[in-house]
């Protein structure tokens, strides 16, 4: 049976992407600890860990035969993405975010940008934050750093749960004295890996001047 999202399910999804100034607050410094097998830990401030091995993941040399460059109406971003595999909304609603939706399926995409500069070392705090909006339940399960036009750009991938349906987010952060970026793609975690190469496709398409 395939599942379909009522309207009030994705409004409460897009309270994930609330504004990146509202809100901040400072980061403590993280911990190292080890785990029994031996394997060190990096512990955030929030609960969450990661290996302190963990590698980035990697952008394959960018291709834009076939795809649409969607330039951001502000600050200095671009999305490109293929149009025979994605829709776009091109207004955006009343806070900015844009749209997109895979055509194949339950899979969607987010891109909101803002004038505010926000430094990237500070949005995972206000990204999970933003993610407990929706998803009370909210956690980061992943965080790693990739390299996009010479920026890093820091990546997270949270689950959480809203109106009892185990969601899963996958998004890029960036913020720079232009302002600031988030593209976030999501669907539910039971088929996440069904659309993650097609989420990781669309991700690596930012652009930043």
């Amino acid at each position: 049976m395939r599942l379909t999202l009522n309207a009030q399910t994705r409004l409460a999804l897009t309270l994930i992407m609330i504004p990146f100034a509202a809100g901040l607050a400072l980061s403590q410094t993280p911990l190292r600890a080890r785990t029994e097998s031996g394997r060190e830990v990096i512990l955030s401030p929030d609960g969450t860990w990661k290996y302190a091995t963990e590698e980035p993941h990697s952008i394959a040399p960018r291709s834009t035969e076939g795809k649409t460059l969607f330039k951001a109406p502000q600050g200095n971003f671009g999305i490109w993405y293929d149009p025979a595999k994605w829709t776009v909304r091109q207004d955006a609603d009343s806070e900015g975010r844009i749209h997109f939706k895979l055509k194949r399926g339950d899979a969607y995409a987010l891109v909101l940008i803002e004038e505010i500069p926000v430094p990237t070392r500070n949005l995972k705090s206000v990204a999970l934050a933003n993610a407990k909006e929706a998803a009370s339940d909210a956690k980061i399960t992943f965080e790693g750093t990739t390299t996009i036009d010479g920026k890093e750009v820091l990546i997270l991938k949270m689950d959480g749960t809203v109106q009892e349906i185990p969601f899963r987010y996958y998004g890029y952060y960036y913020g720079g004295k232009n302002g600031t970026i988030q593209v976030l793609s999501f669907t539910g975690q039971a088929i996440f890996q069904k659309y993650e190469d097609e989420f990781t496709e669309f991700l690596n398409g930012l652009v930043i001047y």
